[in-house]
């Protein structure tokens, strides 16, 4: 009786240490280490409380894209006071206050600009500037962290979608951003 419970409690002992093992095993090789970009979708955060009177989160994209991209050449600072014209946009990743989106806008002439851009958000989470790379894209690694530039190369962007897209929300000014049916969290 005495050897049966022995044995048992090796058995026990034995199981224990190896489960300490494993679980130091587990923390030390499986702990997941920080991406240096966070590729989109993201879960978004709680919807902090907005101010009723001010328009959605789109809006503000469309107007800084559409200012910038489709506005004077260098110009980065947009002008969120009015619409340009519009667009259509994905997100690629984000560091910190800086989300990587591909974009394309088009204005009221039919004069249309499809690049990836850099937009840079403020303390306030409102967009202080929109940064599209130097024609030819020479300082495209400037701009975007190497898994984006990776991203663009392989052109996720659908283009002929978004145009078509745009084409509809001119027949039609209540349809939104397809990134907006969507459901996408915008940062």
């Amino acid at each position: 009786m005495h050897k049966r419970f022995v044995q048992i409690a090796f058995l026990i002992l034995l199981f224990w240490a190896v489960g300490l093992a494993c679980n130091t095993l587990n923390y030390k090789f499986i702990t997941p280490t920080p991406f240096d970009v966070i590729p989109y979708p993201v879960t978004p955060p709680p919807t902090p409380t907005l101010d009723p009177d001010a328009p959605p989160r789109w809006i503000e994209y469309e107007r800084a894209l559409s200012s910038v991209m489709l506005g004077p050449v260098g110009n980065i600072t947009p002008d969120l006071t009015h619409d340009h014209g519009l667009c259509e946009w994905i997100l690629m990743g984000g560091k910190g206050e800086q989300i990587y989106a591909w974009a394309e806008c088009e204005n009221d002439e039919g004069s249309a600009v499809s690049a990836p851009v850099v937009i840079f958000l403020g303390e306030d989470g409102h967009i202080k500037a929109v940064v599209m790379p130097q024609e030819g894209w020479g300082n495209l690694e400037e701009l975007f962290p190497a898994m984006v530039v990776d991203l663009i190369y392989t052109n996720p962007f659908k283009a002929q979608a978004a145009m078509e897209h745009i084409q509809l929300r001119r027949a039609d000014p209540s349809i939104p951003p397809i990134i907006v049916l969507e459901g996408q969290y915008l940062p």
